[in-house]
């Protein structure tokens, strides 16, 4: 990566360089505007016999190092792990000829953990990747000495000052820090497809992320330490439009598939150190154990469903349409007690993972 030095941020001679960051980070969150594309990471399991050490070696894409280089002091301004909460996938034929357009849908929703438990996991699992750092031989700024600094307290204005809820994610941020820079770009579930507006308001929060890139640098400067920013994502289920493609669309009914399961299908780390950054992106999708969940249910018909699904009928039959649709509402019922269990143990493994090259780097 190009050097960047602070007092000509804002010239000419950097918006290339600046732009080209800004793709390269929007792809890496997820934020392609592709509609339930399959995995393109390789699965990797993680369970009791699970060598984070080994794994770190080869299982992140690393394109410039050299913000790792020697060093030895190092604050953790941004932590943010985003827990998707519901999903959906639509798929359709073209309905060529005679034929109607044959619709299927799945809604999933995750039910049982709320706020306060990925509240409880995030701080949990923020203390434990400290404390990993410093075991690694690092020297970590103490979190209340971070918090204090007017550089930071710069950057989170420019971003948000704590955990954000959304409709189908929770992005979480231990409590006291909060979220700024590239950790809010890519937003949403990994299964469901941007809009156009989802994706522009990505881009905005970009131009957003590479204008704080000066304030990090003084955030480095001030506190003689290098930046180390994590942001991971926790899914519960992957959906696919099994239409998808052009053939697929000539298929004469439509079909869409859920696989649920507890993953981490997304980790990142930047390091900035003063005027050098370097971005570690994990290239596996980390599966973890299903017993994660008690139960995955349908959800209970309503009337107004019901009431729902009479009135499209009656307008497809005044209409003469020959259109047919189908949907499904599922529950993926969190257990209590495993769930915390699985997905905190899955996050350490995956902050082990970047602890460890870290250090290997170093």
């Amino acid at each position: 990566m190009n050097r960047i030095a602070p007092r000509t941020l804002a010239t000419r001679p950097l918006a290339a360089p600046l732009l080209a960051c800004l793709v390269t980070c929007l792809l890496a969150a997820g934020a392609s505007p592709a509609a339930h594309a399959k995995d393109t990471t390789t699965p990797l399991a993680v369970g009791a016999g699970f060598d984070p050490v080994a794994a770190a070696g080869t299982g992140f894409e690393l394109p410039d190092a050299r913000a790792l280089k020697g060093i030895t002091r190092v604050a953790v301004p941004v932590f943010s792990v985003e827990f998707v909460t519901a999903d959906n996938v639509s798929a359709q034929t073209s309905g060529f000829g005679a034929a109607g357009r044959a619709t299927s849908s799945l809604y999933y929703k995750l039910i049982g953990m709320d706020t306060p438990d990925f509240q409880a996991i995030t701080n949990t699992l923020y203390a434990r990747f400290l404390a990993d750092l410093q075991a690694s031989g690092l020297q970590v700024v103490a979190p209340d000495t971070l918090k204090a600094s007017p550089a930071y307290a710069k950057l989170v204005a420019g971003g948000a000052p704590g955990s954000i809820k959304g409709d189908s994610t929770q992005q979480m941020s231990p409590t006291g820090l909060g979220i700024y820079g590239f950790a809010r770009m890519g937003g949403g579930n990994s299964s469901q497809g941007k809009s156009i507006f989802g994706a522009l308001a990505d881009v905005g929060a970009g131009f957003a992320a590479v204008g704080a890139v000066g304030d990090s640098i003084a955030l480095s400067q001030e506190l003689d330490a290098s930046l180390i920013e994590v942001r991971m994502r926790v899914n519960f289920v992957q959906l696919s439009d099994d239409n998808r493609g052009f053939l697929g669309r000539l298929s004469g009914t439509a079909s869409a598939s859920a696989k649920v399961s507890p993953r981490i299908d997304n980790v990142m780390m930047g390091v900035q150190s003063k005027e050098w950054r370097s971005t570690l992106t994990l290239k596996h999708t980390l599966t973890l154990d299903g017993s994660a969940f008690a139960e995955v249910r349908e959800k209970a018909t309503t009337a107004g469903d019901v009431a729902g699904a009479v009135a499209v009928g009656l307008l497809r039959l005044a209409t003469g349409s020959k259109d047919t649709s189908s949907s499904s509402e599922m529950e993926v019922v969190a257990h209590p007690a495993a769930y915390p269990a699985v997905v905190g143990s899955g996050l350490a493994s995956a902050t082990g993972m970047l602890v460890a090259r870290l250090k290997s780097e170093r």
